[in-house]
């Protein structure tokens, strides 16, 4: 799975000569804590070197022979603007009086969003980088070269929200049905394939498998979200194949496996 897959790409954004004051309405509107600040620039469709950009993700509506980018030039949070006006509030001077914090603007106080990744970037390496980094979010980019130089054009915008939103959707979270454990003693995928064989034979709906190390070098559980209102046919089959299982409540969190023969 690549970030292209997950990513928010009806952005609001704001411009860097904006005023703070706009940036905390937008912000407080939207519900957002973090906005994208963007310089639009015109552009001959001839001069844009990329393929990859989703469809509709920066070009403006109607326009044929020429489009629209937003070239990335920073991010502005929530957090920044309550600094600033909380410096404004302490310093109390005169000098704040005739430039109150509302009024200053957006390049002022930005940061310069350094960290950024492209739409082909593989969730797991988003994933890293927003731990390591202890982000919110990360601008995604594809980088376009006018008159020799690249320019980096906004086309979208991953969080935490969106990661864990994929991981349930991954994991069939918004479909009907049953999560089922199957044991994989020592990272043995044997089980596993055996259980999808038998799903198959059955014509039993599997929406979601999961198989992935947690703490572990080896994944020692596969999580399979079985969609059917009559899982007992495929259960009473993995039990007399010899294939350890739990439903209900996961291994991981202390379900009792039922064994084969059993």
């Amino acid at each position: 799975m690549i970030v292209r897959d997950i990513m928010t790409t009806k952005l609001t954004t704001i411009a860097a000569d904006a005023t703070l004051a706009h940036a905390a309405n937008l912000l407080r509107q939207h519900q957002f804590h973090h906005l994208p600040v963007t310089r639009a620039l015109q552009l001959s469709t001839t001069e844009i070197a990329t393929e990859h950009l989703p469809e509709g993700a920066y070009r403006g509506a109607g326009q044929s022979e020429r489009t629209t980018v937003q070239v990335l030039e920073g991010i502005i949070t929530s957090q920044d603007i309550d600094l600033a006006a909380e410096i404004a509030r302490q310093q109390g001077s005169s000098e704040q009086l005739g430039h109150p914090w509302a009024e200053r603007r957006v390049y002022e106080i930005m940061h310069r969003a350094l960290m950024r990744v492209t739409p082909a970037t593989s969730v797991a390496s988003a994933a890293q980088i927003l731990v390591e980094r202890n982000l919110n979010y990360l601008p995604i980019v594809e980088y376009i070269q006018v008159e020799q130089e690249n320019k980096a054009i906004l086309v979208g915008l991953v969080t935490r929200s969106d990661l864990l939103l994929a991981l349930a959707r991954a994991m069939g979270a918004y479909e009907p049905g049953m999560q089922l454990d199957i044991e994989l003693p020592m990272g043995d995928m044997s089980p596993l394939i055996h259980a999808l064989q038998i799903a198959t034979e059955l014509h039993t709906n599997i929406r979601s498998v999961i198989a992935a190390p947690l703490t572990e070098t080896v994944p020692s559980i596969a999580s399979l979200r079985i969609g059917t209102i009559n899982p007992m046919p495929f259960l009473t089959r993995l039990q007399a194949e010899g294939i350890h299982y739990a439903f209900g409540a996961p291994l991981s969190e202390g379900g009792t496996a039922v064994k084969g023969g059993d």
